[in-house]
Parts: C-alpha cells; structure tokens; sequence
C-alpha cells in the first residue's frame, strides 16, 4: 500500500509562502476566520493625494512680497549677528560658548543668591574647625588649582543629614 500523503507539504507549497493571505481567502474554511487584507493607507508622498503644503503661504509670500524677503533678512541677520556677538572663549577649556549674560549681572545674582542662602541656612553650617568643614576645604584646596580660576573663594558647609550635595554661587 502506498504511504498516505503528509498534510503538512500542503503548507509549504511556494504559493503559500509567498502571500498567505491570498491563499487563506481563496480557500475559505469553516474553522479558520476570514482574513481581510490590511488597508492601504495615504502617505503625503503618494502622488494621487495633494502634496504636504505646510510652508505654501510663505512661499507665496516670499515670491510676492519684496517687503517679506527684507524682513526676513533683517531679522536672521539681526539674530546672526546677536548670536556672533555673544559668542566668547572660555579661560579654562578655550572652548567656545555662548552667553548672552553679563559679568556684572552674573555677579548681582550670586550676591543675591548668596544672601539668600545664608538667611535660608542661618544656624545650620558647621564650624570651620569641625572635620567635616576641614575635608572640604582641603577638596576645594586642590580643585581651585586645576580649574584655572582664580579669586578668593568662601566657602561654607551645611549640617543637613537628609542632603548631600554641593553647589557654586557665582559672583
């Protein structure tokens, strides 16, 4: 007696392999759901839909309006120029930054800042013999050199055992 044939080859054939879908509706089943193939959806570049038209009305304004394309160039040129004039080196890395905030007014905000620190903390900094107050300022004995930045530094330490963090006022 010749062997049965397998079911299993039936499901390998190339034309289920290469679009089941179409095989599974073509031969519906009662057992098996009817598959609907997935809907084609629109892209923007889908040349049978309008074309994505975010920036129309500026260029019909740029094309139309001479006092548009001045202003335009008035006003990114005004921000090149202000972006270009605040550009400056940095001492210690000679990187470039930006920094559209004065000396003078950086220095204003570490006064207040430092004022209100110390209204904030009156009575909980440590003394400056305690250890705790030694080892930072033998930290900071060594950090003042390798940063290149040069002044006089006060510095003071908090007794506050929920936080341990440190922070720099400038100015």
């Amino acid at each position: 007696m010749p062997p049965k044939p397998i079911l299993t080859r039936r499901l390998f054939q190339p034309s289920l392999i290469r679009n089941p879908l179409t095989r599974l509706q073509s031969a519906p089943s009662r057992h098996l759901p009817q598959i609907s193939p997935v809907p084609r959806r629109h892209y923007a570049f889908d040349p049978r839909h309008r074309q994505y038209n975010r920036f129309q009305q500026a260029r019909v304004l740029w094309k139309a309006s001479p006092a548009f394309r001045a202003g335009v160039v008035v006003v990114g040129g005004g921000i090149t120029v202000w972006i270009g004039s605040n550009i400056e080196r940095v001492p210690v890395s000679g990187r470039l930054r930006f920094n559209c905030v004065s000396t003078e007014y950086e220095a204003e905000l570490g006064r207040i800042g430092y004022q209100q620190t110390m209204q904030e903390f009156r009575g909980e900094f440590l003394s400056p013999r305690d250890p705790r107050h030694i080892v930072v300022g033998r930290v900071l004995a060594r950090l003042l050199p390798a940063s290149g930045l040069k002044g006089d530094w006060e510095y003071h330490v908090i007794d506050d055992d929920d936080q341990t963090n440190a922070f720099v006022i400038p100015g």
